[in-house]
């Protein structure tokens, strides 16, 4: 697996799915392929400075393939120097070890997001949510949140959804003069517009609509587009749109709109927490006790300190 090799030298012959595949040019003008290989474990960067049109055509973004090489250390990271790559058959491998999923089965996820939907008591709000989730249920239960920053995997983009709508649900308990049913909609929608920015499942790429507009342009246009059709009224509609263009909180991070509702300052907060907690959840899982992370660049490019388990001795 990737986590056995990334802090050793040495040769590797080994098989992986390719998450990314970019023809480049090097100094000297030679054509080489810089890689991202994944599997369940993680991921790692990957270069073969000698190459074929062959190479090209095996390395499409979720093929596997088994690589012969050298890993080591480039700047501080693990890197793979690649000298021959072979095709391998899907069907011949348990692809279970290459593709991460999320920690809960989606058949799980599927129930908890009918429940969820259930809570919203206004019919407008119910039967847009409704209808959208149904016009792109299959990638939405599926698709990755991100390609690379937080909860990339299989399935991704419903596990956030789904942990956001759960937080929203205990925060308005605890200030009861928020909106359930703009919170519970909003948080199940505010991503909407990563089925149209990402390629699939599995070695999720930037779509063209995705890298031209982005997720929150696009899921704006969904829910407006689609809250018009159904002629929702203005003000609902006006609202719940306010808080997917507002959702990243400022400028700076992509957001169009600052928050200007309390239930879209809410949406802000929950899915800052939810992707940063992801991250470092991610961030610990290679780092030891009484010790510190690597800078992780999404959060101020601070390293967090990893203490040592408080409840070990507990039964």
């Amino acid at each position: 697996m990737i986590k056995d090799i990334i802090n050793t030298d040495g040769p590797v012959d080994m098989i992986f799915m390719v998450k990314q595949s970019t023809r480049a040019v090097s100094n000297n003008g030679s054509p080489y392929l810089s890689l991202i290989l994944q599997d369940v474990s993680g991921t790692i960067d990957a270069k073969m400075w000698q190459i074929e049109d062959s190479d090209i055509e095996l390395t499409t973004p979720g093929s596997l393939v088994r690589v012969n090489g050298l890993v080591g250390m480039y700047k501080g990271h693990p890197q793979l120097k690649i000298n021959e790559l072979s095709f391998v058959d899907q069907d011949s491998v348990d692809m279970s070890k290459f593709i991460p999923t999320a920690p809960r089965s989606i058949d799980d996820m599927k129930k908890e997001l009918k429940s969820d939907i259930e809570l919203i008591q206004d019919d407008e709000l119910k039967k847009l949510t409704i209808t959208l989730l149904k016009e792109n249920f299959e990638a939405y239960t599926t698709y990755p949140a991100a390609v690379t920053v937080h909860h990339a995997y299989l399935g991704g983009l419903l596990y956030h959804s789904l942990s956001i709508c759960s937080l929203a649900i205990k925060v308005q308990e605890h200030y009861p003069f928020l909106s359930l049913d703009y919170l519970v909609s909003g948080s199940l929608l505010h991503d909407i517009g990563k089925t149209k920015e990402l390629s699939g499942p599995k070695a999720a790429t930037y779509t063209d609509e995705g890298n031209l507009l982005g997720h929150i342009s696009l899921g704006a246009m969904m829910v407006y587009q689609k809250g018009q059709e159904m002629k929702i009224s203005p003000e609902k509609l006006d609202v719940l749109t306010h808080m997917v263009l507002a959702h990243h909180g400022e400028p700076d991070f992509g957001s169009p709109k600052i928050p200007a509702t309390p239930e879209a300052y809410v949406l802000h907060a929950l899915d800052d927490l939810d992707a940063k907690m992801e991250i470092l959840f991610e961030a610990f899982k290679t780092t030891e006790e009484g010790t510190f992370t690597t800078k992780i660049p999404w959060m101020e490019n601070i390293s967090y300190f990893k203490p040592h388990s408080l409840n070990k001795d507990k039964k």
